[in-house]
């Protein structure tokens, strides 16, 4: 793809890069390697699917892209997976970020996975982790996880550990492109700032917004009210759809919008087709919309009902989600070791 192309797949639906420019000269410099970190604490959720989709823009641009499985990360914070599940968990979670490409129609035979565990512990690591933690301070560490990391009243140390291994964690892997939600700014800021001074390049960072939850607000993985967990039934789905917040004809906060813009919207373009919204013949029928701009505009006129929008994206989830459900069918053992009862 040509630079200025793949600049603009990567960029569309973001928040912010930083910067624009340092991205520009990596893709006409050519062999351009990215990465994505999620730590595997709880069950994930449809909000994965924007850096699903996003990846699959990078992908798409040639950008050579390693999705990290933080396994260490997920005990340092705050213990919110036990020591004994973190290979349990990592496994389910590669599982379902496969599902979740193979939902939306992305080859994945060019994508890398790597656990943290099988870098994070070896010696030049430790060594510029010391270093590291030798320059930053207690209060700019908190301030760089707040939005990430469980932060109590006595935070335990893996709280400040953790933004410090996340920046280390960008040359380690080689990688360019630091990419992640808008939530991890303040962790790679760190990072562009602090790498430097080890011999390090900056990384160039990519910031998608994120999914706001099913009851209006930011999603949120410890409210199930708010999200749709990956492996929920095609029953489950429409159900928790039916009942979010879609206000009608308004766009701002509006969370089943934001899965159009940003999931539906560029898998229709990837498989060559409309955005399709199915309604019964008493209210219309059928109908469809070439693009996003165009499905926001019937929706404000109000066109587009907010339950019809709703079925439609449910529709459109189901989709997304049955490979990962086929998945964790054919072995439940999977969900069930990363998640026994009571823990």
């Amino acid at each position: 793809m040509d630079p200025k192309d793949a600049f603009e797949r990567i960029k569309r639906n973001t928040q912010e890069i930083v910067s624009e420019d340092e991205l520009m000269q990596v893709l006409e410099r050519g062999n351009v390697t990215a990465y994505f970190g999620t730590a595997p604490t709880g069950m994930v959720h449809t909000g994965y699917l924007i850096p699903i989709t996003k990846i699959a823009d990078f992908l798409e641009a040639g950008v050579e892209f390693t999705i990290l499985l933080a396994d260490l990360h997920s005990h340092l914070d705050d213990m919110k997976s036990p020591f004994e599940l973190l290979k349990h968990r990592s496994e389910y979670y590669k599982q379902v970020i496969l599902g979740l490409f193979e939902g939306i129609g992305v080859s994945t035979d060019s994508l890398k996975f790597v656990l943290g565990s099988e870098f994070e512990l070896k010696e030049q690591y430790a060594l510029d982790l010391l270093r590291m933690s030798s320059i930053v301070t207690y209060g700019r560490s908190r301030r760089a996880g707040a939005e990430v990391v469980r932060q109590k009243d006595d935070p335990k140390l893996g709280s400040f550990i953790y933004p410090l291994m996340q920046s280390i964690d960008v040359p380690h892997l080689k990688a360019d492109i630091a990419f992640g939600g808008i939530d991890q700014r303040g962790i790679y800021m760190l990072g562009r700032e602090i790498l430097p001074k080890l011999g390090y390049k900056k990384p160039i960072c990519v910031f998608t917004p994120l999914l706001p939850g099913l009851t209006g607000g930011k999603m949120s993985a410890s409210d199930e009210g708010s999200k749709i967990n990956c492996h929920d039934s095609a029953k489950i789905v429409k159900k928790k759809m039916n009942k979010s917040f879609c206000p009608e004809k308004e766009v701002e906060g509006n969370g089943v919008l934001s899965l159009v813009k940003t999931v539906i919207a560029p898998y229709a373009e990837r498989m060559g087709k409309d955005i399709e919204i199915v309604r019964p013949e008493k209210f219309g029928g059928t109908i469809s919309f070439s693009d996003y701009t165009a499905l926001e505009k019937a929706y404000v006129s109000g066109d587009l009902h907010p339950l019809d929008l709703k079925q439609g994206v449910a529709a459109y989830l189901n989709i997304f989600l049955e490979p990962v459900r086929k998945r964790l069918s054919a072995n439940p053992a999977i969900l069930k070791n990363a998640y026994p009862k009571n823990q």
